[in-house]
């Protein structure tokens, strides 16, 4: 180690690295010019290329007609089943509590939303027992789901940008009851008709028919609020 000085073991120091410039027209065109490439193709992509799942995609696609764009919740205003009674009533509390436009439909008032619903439901076990949720053409659940989802605090997630509902509003055409007498039969669901000769019946003699215009309950859905 003789004759060796200090200086010896002296290195010069590395320039300091170039920035990356991700613009760098030398660059451009190179397969592996840029080893993020790709990650940022598309807004609804993640860090690492993976697409972001939003809060709704984890639930079964199925939409009720009209519910891309809303909260469609099929409900029962029938007491005769307590318990399923005051399921709707908690899953309706819950959403409007957030500030959140329902569209109810009462499988009670009208056979063809419990038609529509057992349609939906095909082939699942709870098919016609509401309440059943339906969030911008998912399937979230019964009372049961719902209010878990509620206590986990997720639930203002899953409703955002739904249609929203001004606190303390009642629809001034049917009071919040959805349904009002049908205009044609005066809520009877029957009409009377004049018979013309060419029936084969006597002219101006009258039969009664089913009132087309309105429901088995002689109802129709309010024009203002449905």
């Amino acid at each position: 180690m003789a004759g060796l000085g200090a200086d010896s073991f002296r290195f010069s120091p590395l320039p300091p690295p170039k920035p990356f410039n991700f613009r760098d027209p030398k660059t451009a065109g190179k397969e592996n010019s840029n080893p993020n490439r790709g990650i940022f193709k598309s807004p609804n992509n993640g860090v690492f290329g993976v697409k972001n799942e939003g809060p709704l995609d984890r639930f079964e696609k199925i939409c009720p007609p009209g519910g891309e764009n809303k909260v469609v919740v099929y409900t029962t205003t029938l007491r005769g089943v307590r318990r399923t009674f005051e399921a709707c009533n908690a899953v309706r509390a819950a959403i409007e509590g957030l500030g959140v436009m329902i569209v109810e439909r009462d499988v009670s008032m009208d056979r063809g939303f419990r038609e529509e619903l057992r349609d939906l439901m095909d082939g699942k076990e709870e098919a016609g027992v509401p309440p059943r949720v339906f969030v911008k053409g998912r399937y979230v659940g019964g009372a049961e789901e719902v209010l878990k989802i509620l206590e986990e605090g997720l639930l203002g997630e899953i409703l955002d940008g739904c249609p929203k509902k001004k606190a303390g509003s009642v629809c001034e055409g049917c009071g919040e009851a959805k349904f009002l007498p049908c205009f044609q039969c005066n809520g009877s669901s029957k009409m009377v008709l004049v018979v013309k000769e060419e029936l084969g019946q006597r002219q101006g003699s009258t039969v009664v028919v089913r009132c087309p215009e309105c429901n088995e309950n002689g109802l129709v859905l309010c024009p203002i609020c449905s």
